[in-house]
């Protein structure tokens, strides 16, 4: 099976105005403010950058820099074979080393701006390409994060459970979980209480599965407690300022002959099957419930703000086509060509937490005064270079 990683056409781009930061400001207010109240934001691994976070593409991005890199495909993880188990293997090490400083990364300006965007009533609900979890940290309510931010490519917070062994019946609610103690730690832990399934993926995602879904960071700390040399590996890395770079999903690339093939990680621990981070790998279709939504909320809105995003998924990208198609104004604030590029009616080519800190600050009108939430939201927001988080190995 041949699947490509999806990239930006090179016939995508076309001539924009160069905007500075005051007119930009000025043209996503108005934007804004003609969308009565119901403008949807599209965004991407570019809004996570100022939080350390490298994206996939552009100048400094993953694919650029790292031209030889390879991420996993879905169809290599659940493979059920020696060459399966060895392809995770290989994604749970790396993913080992990078999930920590995803694990510990905080919202920027971008995220708590566009929760304060939220809360002042210009856009309901927004669509996110971001793993990260970051749009959620930032949102001051976890039931109105939830509720309105939709994880298109799902989410590094949770494990699910993607196919059971042969011969479990998963129909059987009353079978006690074959390994108890791990079952109720990864249950309880963060990140594993229940999301909505049209919002992020879910158990009902993996019908081969047994519904199990747990906590990435308690899985992530028995990784620790079954591979002590690995531990050692990431403070090494550590103290030598030589960490694996960080790609924008919590995979790294480990270069130097790095042997993996002795890692070892837990089965889900309520049917001894395989667990997978609740995100959406290459080669792996968007779950039915979380696309539908995604249309509907493109069909509910007024407009649409894209925001950090190549659009280099098809995903994505058909929802901008959506929009478009249905004669919703669409403006764009990206630094660098994206796939979209022919097709949206204008493009901000500036960073988006200089422009969206001043536009929610434009957009507040001294309401913030009266509002402690609102100016929380508006004073808030961490900046950091890319893959500055890279020696932080626990939390």
């Amino acid at each position: 099976m041949r699947i490509s990683i999806p990239s930006i056409p090179e016939s995508a781009t076309r001539p924009w105005i160069d905007y500075n930061l005051n007119q930009a400001t000025e043209l996503v207010t108005r934007f804004l403010t003609n969308s009565n109240g119901s403008a949807l934001i599209l965004t991407g691994a570019g809004v996570s950058v100022d939080s350390g976070i490298a994206p996939y593409r552009g100048d400094k991005g993953h694919y650029t820099v790292h031209k030889t890199y390879r991420p996993i495909f879905y169809h290599e993880f659940v493979e059920d074979s020696e060459r399966g188990l060895l392809s995770r293997r290989r994604y749970y090490s790396r993913s080992y080393l990078g999930f920590p400083p995803v694990r510990v990364a905080q919202p920027n300006k971008t995220h708590y701006s566009i929760a304060a965007i939220q809360r002042l009533g210009y856009v309901p609900e927004l669509i996110t390409q971001n793993v990260d979890n970051l749009h959620h940290s930032a949102t001051p309510s976890p039931s109105l994060a939830a509720s309105t931010i939709l994880e298109l490519h799902g989410t590094l917070k949770h494990v699910v459970c993607v196919s059971s062994p042969a011969g479990y019946n998963s129909n059987n609610r009353n079978v006690e979980p074959l390994h108890p103690d791990l079952y109720h730690a990864l249950s309880a832990g963060p990140g594993a209480a229940t999301p909505r399934p049209n919002n992020t993926p879910t158990g009902s995602a993996y019908p081969k599965g047994c519904g199990f879904r747990g906590s990435r960071a308690v899985f992530q700390d028995e990784l620790t407690r079954l591979n002590p040399s690995w531990e050692a590996l990431a403070n090494q890395m550590t103290e030598t300022g030589k960490p694996p770079k960080l790609n924008p999903d919590g995979d790294v690339d480990l270069q130097g002959g790095v042997d993996y093939s002795t890692f070892r990680f837990p089965p889900c621990p309520k049917c001894g099957g395989i667990l997978k981070p609740s995100v959406v790998f290459f080669g792996e279709s968007v779950p039915d419930a979380l696309r539908d939504h995604s249309y509907q909320m493109v069909r509910d809105s007024s407009s649409l703000l894209l925001v950090g995003t190549s659009l280099a998924t098809y995903s994505a990208y058909r929802l901008v086509k959506q929009a478009v198609e249905q004669g919703k104004p669409t403006l764009l604030i990206n630094k660098g060509p994206t796939r979209a590029d022919p097709i949206v009616q204008d493009k901000i080519e500036l960073g988006s937490s200089e422009v969206l800190s001043r536009v929610a600050k434009e957009l507040a009108k001294g309401r913030e005064e009266k509002d402690t939430v609102l100016r929380r939201l508006l004073e808030s927001g961490v900046s950091l270079m890319p893959n500055s988080l890279q020696g932080v190995i626990s939390s």
